[in-house]
């Protein structure tokens, strides 16, 4: 009798251990998309990112006059042989400040908090026009980072060169979640006009293709949160040790029972 309660006891541990694995269904993105939806066309409109006070913008100015070149386009040799890292980038660029205006030489300040990256250089390019003549002028967010922390395999800073990037590219850049990354509540913190916001979003939904937050914004903070199965399988090695333990004292209370 006592060997077989002890036998019912090794079975639930093991089944329960079974039970803890982390299951495929978990680990599948957008899962309930149909065979039938595949080549449906999905309308999320992107919000363009407005300029904020503190953001850093690359101003490139381009005109026949080479001394106006030199003048409004900052060329730092700092690093210069290490690429165009974010220290150029802070270097090469204009500062938006803190009531939204960027200082240009010869124009002064101009208004571009709120704006759109296409508005801001045409706002720009208007007011350049006042001093030089069938100027080109080019206007990008280099300030563009998101961070990205938890259950992926290259959690942190991520700089980011594309003004659409979407959440699923996002995550591809820190080399995508681990197995033990909670895919359907990811937490997204955003800086907005407002304050700061705080969403969840569910990757295992389909659903996060029509989600205003499909679309990434600057400075954005990505938490994949792990899965209550981690804590669980972090102790698996002292698990292995009780359940041999368990195993040796069944095979003793065996011997001992038969003789």
């Amino acid at each position: 009798m006592l060997q077989k309660r002890f036998l019912y006891f090794f079975l639930i541990i093991i089944l329960f251990s079974s039970a803890s694995c982390t299951r495929q269904k978990k680990l599948i993105y957008m899962q309930n998309l149909q065979m039938s939806d595949t080549a449906a066309v999905v309308y999320n409109e992107h919000i363009q990112y407005k300029i904020q006070p503190g953001d850093i913008l690359y101003i490139r100015v381009i005109t026949i006059n080479e001394n106006m070149n030199k003048l409004f386009n900052i060329e730092s040799t700092t690093n210069y042989n290490y690429g165009y890292n974010e220290a150029n980038m802070y270097l090469q660029g204009y500062l938006v400040n803190d009531t939204g205006y960027v200082t240009l030489p010869v124009v002064g300040e101009v208004l571009v908090k709120n704006m759109t990256i296409q508005d801001a250089q045409l706002t720009i390019k208007k007011n350049i026009a006042e001093y030089i003549k069938d100027a080109t002028v080019i206007v990008k967010l280099t300030s563009f980072k998101i961070t990205i922390l938890g259950e992926v395999a290259h959690p942190g800073i991520h700089m980011i060169y594309d003004n659409g990037i979407n959440l699923f590219e996002a995550i591809g850049k820190a080399g995508d979640l681990t197995d033990y990354g909670n895919r359907h509540n990811v937490l997204i913190v955003r800086q907005t006009r407002e304050g700061t916001k705080s969403f969840r979003v569910n990757l295992l939904d389909k659903d996060i293709l029509f989600s205003e937050f499909f679309y990434i914004h600057p400075n954005d903070v990505i938490y994949i949160e792990p899965v209550k199965t981690k804590a669980w399988k972090m102790n698996a090695p002292n698990i292995s040790i009780i359940l041999s333990s368990l195993t040796t004292m069944i095979v003793v209370l065996n011997f001992i029972l038969r003789f």
